[in-house]
């Protein structure tokens, strides 16, 4: 039988909903996956085409993880406007051959595209990488999985890390739901982000005010039932422990295949 699982606002002993067997549910074999492509995001990968390669991985990991397409296809629509963004300042501000002149001089040069895409499909990997690190395990999962990979260094680190990384996965959901709230909010009053950039102004400042000072109160209140349920004492005993099965070693042979092709220098 599951021990009984300390969520803060609730108490459960609720057993865990079943697994499908095609989707990792190790936190350890998620985290590391993770950790690997981001790492090798930042170091090792060197061209845009592998870069697509690992982008077009992390997109089938994060529509397994989540069983609905379009959720893969929303988190990777939010890296589009950055993307952008990236792309345009790179072919600008890049030197290089130009692909777009204006008056006989450059506008774009074909490196900073190359930079620019490079740079958009890194980011747009470490995103959705973070995405299914969110989708694909829960904050008390994820908790006891850093804690049974940091323990084999330190104890007393392992249970201060997964602590930490409890309260950050909990606070977001809340985040996210405080947002919609003060949205809700302020549309009803008329505080949309049309107009000119004075009111957009005005509008942002509406929405900033009343956000942070929400996120103030909920960290005090996140802050007090920590005390009082002694959570920091009680979280690691009071999660079941983790069980690789055979999807989650794939996964993890998996990625170590993607990346070592995706890094291998051409």
């Amino acid at each position: 039988m599951y021990p009984p699982t300390v969520i803060i606002g609730t108490h459960t002993n609720a057993l865990p909903s079943p697994l499908s067997p095609i989707r990792p549910a190790d936190p350890r074999a998620i985290l590391v996956s993770v950790l690997l492509i981001v790492i090798a995001a930042t170091a090792t990968i060197r061209t845009a085409t592998s870069m697509l390669a690992v982008l077009v991985f992390v997109c089938a990991w994060h529509t397994l993880a989540t069983a609905r397409a379009s959720a893969t296809a929303r988190a990777l629509g939010r890296a589009v406007p950055f993307a952008i963004v990236i792309v345009v300042l790179n072919a600008v501000l890049v030197a290089g051959e130009p692909v777009l002149t204006l008056g006989g001089r450059r506008v774009a040069s074909r490196e900073g595209l190359q930079d620019g895409v490079f740079f958009s499909l890194r980011l747009a990997v470490m995103l959705m990488a973070v995405s299914v690190l969110v989708s694909g395990t829960t904050p008390e999962a994820l908790a006891r999985g850093t804690h049974d990979l940091v323990r084999r260094i330190s104890v007393r680190a392992a249970g201060r890390i997964a602590f930490f990384v409890f309260l950050s996965m909990g606070f977001v959901p809340m985040f996210v739901d405080e947002i919609e709230r003060v949205r809700v909010a302020q549309s009803f009053r008329g505080a949309g982000f049309s107009g000119g950039i004075v009111r957009r102004v005005g509008s942002a400042r509406a929405w900033l005010v009343p956000l942070v000072l929400s996120a103030v109160h909920r960290s005090r209140q996140l802050a007090l039932a920590v005390e009082l349920r002694h959570i920091r004492e009680r979280l690691i005993p009071t999660i079941a422990a983790p069980h690789a099965r055979a999807v989650d070693a794939v996964l993890l042979v998996s990625t170590f295949a993607v990346l070592i092709a995706a890094s291998w220098p051409r």
